[in-house]
């Protein structure tokens, strides 16, 4: 089975479980290529939409690249340069735009100025129901929604662990936030809880099986107790390299880093001459190497973090960057799934007194099983099928 996005990858679906299949449908993704956080959950649900319902037809479309090339490039590439040179000001924007008012009046414009390019590739795919796993276009959808222009389910999948006023419209049909105690934005804003369904961020498949630490441990050749996971999403953001080197340091600690796709990142952790060291590029079976690991040290993205909790493992943030990340890092560390550690000094004073303190991590273990949803994508589709089901039938009906 492969899915189709509009850069013309293509993504192979392995290993699925035997399930209730159903009737095939049809539906358009829409997400944004900043990280790797957006595409990760477009692909979670269409994987799992696979899974149940094969044959169905799966669109993922890069939102920005599809209106426009050269503002994919400046949107994708500001934002980058940003966040690795000035993260404050990002900070500053985000913050700014939680106040709202200017930001509802540039977005209302912007929407009425692409929604015909929309609507032409949406009366293209024809699609039965329509994800958004990003804000933007989350937001310029359910701007069509409300102003008649489009008349198809619409379903929004938020990717952190707080609800930024752009995700917000009364255009959505079915909003998927990670929890309960997330949705006050949301009804605020007028959005009724009927369409507010707190069923995890969506994670890949993967996530949901049972895995062997010590077999996978071992599997892997890692030497070290603990070991220690590092990584900074999937473009390797952060002081990776400098961090590994403070961890290796210790002769107990073992290393395993996820350098994704910063492949000169890659190129300088494999000079380090340790056995302790293990160093992986951009990797698709994540699972496994969370699950032979002991403590994980990652900037608090929000994909990453569901993937963590998912997999029931104790998180140490070293460094967030303002905005989404800080609002994350505020929710994990408030109910107990995390810590965080300021300077690189204090990071194995920080290990020590974690491990010396067994209470504290299994309470650790025990939030972070208590918060993940590893089965989170399966949700998206219960809920989906129980809200839309009846439409999937009438409009395969009149396609037959």
């Amino acid at each position: 089975m492969v899915i189709k996005d509009n850069g013309n990858k293509r993504i192979i679906v392995r290993g699925l479980w035997r399930m209730n299949r159903r009737k095939p449908i049809k539906i358009l993704i829409f997400s944004v290529s900043i990280g790797a956080g957006h595409d990760s959950v477009a692909q979670a649900i269409a994987e799992r939409l696979l899974a149940e319902a094969p044959g169905s037809e799966v669109k993922i479309v890069d939102t920005f690249r599809y209106i426009n090339s050269i503002l994919n490039k400046v949107v994708v590439g500001s934002y980058m340069e940003t966040l690795r040179f000035t993260p404050r000001f990002w900070g500053y924007l985000y913050d700014q735009a939680e106040e709202g008012e200017k930001l509802t009046e540039f977005s209302q414009l912007f929407a009425k100025l692409i929604s015909p390019k929309l609507s032409q590739l949406i009366n293209q795919v024809n699609p039965q129901v329509i994800i958004a796993t990003h804000a933007f276009p989350t937001g310029i959808l359910g701007q069509m929604k409300v102003k008649g222009k489009l008349h198809i389910p619409l379903v929004s999948a938020v990717t952190d662990f707080h609800i930024h006023p752009i995700w917000i419209s009364k255009g959505v049909d079915l909003y998927f936030i990670h929890s309960a105690d997330l949705a006050y934005p949301l009804i605020q804003e007028g959005i009724s809880w009927e369409k507010i369904k707190p069923i995890g961020i969506p994670i890949r498949m993967q996530f949901g099986q049972e895995i062997n630490h010590d077999e996978v441990k071992k599997e892997y050749g890692l030497n070290g107790d603990p070991v220690v996971l590092v990584m900074g999403g999937g473009l390797g953001l952060g002081r990776i390299e400098v961090i590994t080197r403070k961890i290796l340091s210790e002769e107990r600690f073992g290393v395993v880093v996820v350098a994704g796709r910063n492949k000169r990142l890659y190129k300088k952790l494999n000079e380090i001459n340790s056995r302790r060291l293990c160093v992986f590029g951009y990797v698709e079976d994540m699972a496994r190497i969370i699950a032979a690991c002991d403590l994980i040290i990652s900037k608090p993205g929000g994909v990453t973090s569901a993937e963590i909790l998912a997999m029931k493992k104790p998180l140490i943030i070293y460094s967030s960057f303002p905005g989404q990340e800080d609002r994350n890092t505020d929710y994990l560390l408030n109910r107990g799934a995390a810590i965080k550690v300021k300077k690189l000094d204090l990071l194995i004073p920080e290990f020590s007194a974690l491990l010396q303190n067994p209470l504290r991590l299994q309470q650790m273990k025990e939030m972070a099983e208590h918060l993940g949803s590893p089965h989170s994508s399966k949700l998206v589709w219960d809920n989906i099928w129980q809200h839309f089901g009846n439409e999937f039938e009438r409009s395969s009906c009149q396609n037959d």
